[in-house]
């Protein structure tokens, strides 16, 4: 039991790939608990010294933090910042504020944290599981749980739907392909400059990146492709869209080109 006043009930702490999961946790609680997730809270940030503020939500405003915890955690610039702070705090508290939610398989918990702290498998349990793991957290360290009324509920599963029919038009959008098609040509730059990069650094490493006729590039070094292209079927919506990526094994002909890896087992 804890007595001592915090701002929030729940602050979730993440890299940029597992924020949709974080986003799920957070439209489950937020109804009963003080949720902070950063990109909800921008505003209020915004024009603030981020690491002051990241350093004081996770360190003392905070009852309960989740770490969605996968390798990159702690190496990029704002979950370092966050594990910090969240160390800094369980050197002097302990470490029972602090709930881990791995989310890659077989991935290690951090060497800094304790054996004994609570772990949730995703996999096992599920996120409504998670969510009522949370919520008895808090309330063990002295939160109290609004009680949703039906009116509560109902307001929820508007929400919900909402959310639902705003992803959907999204899909359905000129807009939606636009991004989609932006990212695409984004993810082919990123590929360029890598490539450039690799050329510029070294005197004889042989690669070499080609557009394919899927909308996409293969970058061939030493007998393998490295190739991904963008699956649209529809003209007007984003479903049945997809992003192939894969390694194949090949080889390089005198033009320096690889047999196509749906022509031949290679």
């Amino acid at each position: 039991m804890n007595s001592k006043e915090f701002n929030y009930d729940v602050a979730f702490s993440f890299t940029q790939q597992d924020e949709e999961l974080a986003y799920t946790l957070y439209n489950l609680l937020n109804d009963r608990l003080k949720c902070f997730i950063y990109s909800e809270e921008q505003k209020k940030l915004a024009g603030g010294d981020g690491e002051s503020l990241f350093n004081s939500i996770f360190s003392v405003e905070s009852r309960i933090v989740v770490i969605l915890f996968r390798t990159e955690y702690g190496i990029t610039k704002w979950t370092r910042i966050e594990e910090t702070a969240i160390r800094n705090r369980g050197y002097d508290e302990g470490y029972d504020f602090v709930i881990l939610i791995p989310t890659e398989n077989q991935v290690n918990p951090p060497k800094w944290l304790p054996k004994n702290r609570l772990w949730i498998g995703l996999n096992r349990w599920g996120i409504e599981a998670a969510a009522g793991v949370i919520e008895a957290r808090v309330q063990e360290f002295g939160g109290v749980v609004k009680i949703e009324s039906i009116a509560d509920k109902t307001a929820r599963a508007e929400m919900e739907l909402n959310e639902k029919k705003k992803r959907e038009d999204l899909l359905n959008s000129t807009q939606a392909i636009f991004l989609a098609r932006e990212e695409i040509e984004n993810l082919k730059k990123i590929f360029r400059t890598h490539v450039e990069d690799i050329l510029q650094k070294t005197q004889n490493w042989h690669i070499k990146l080609r557009e394919n006729r899927h909308d996409g590039i293969d970058v061939l070094s030493y007998g393998y492709i490295l190739y991904f292209h963008f699956y649209q079927q529809w003209a007007n919506t984003l479903h049945d869209t997809y992003l192939f990526v894969a390694i194949f094994k090949g080889y390089f002909d005198e033009n320096g080109n690889v047999t196509d890896p749906f022509s031949e087992n290679i």
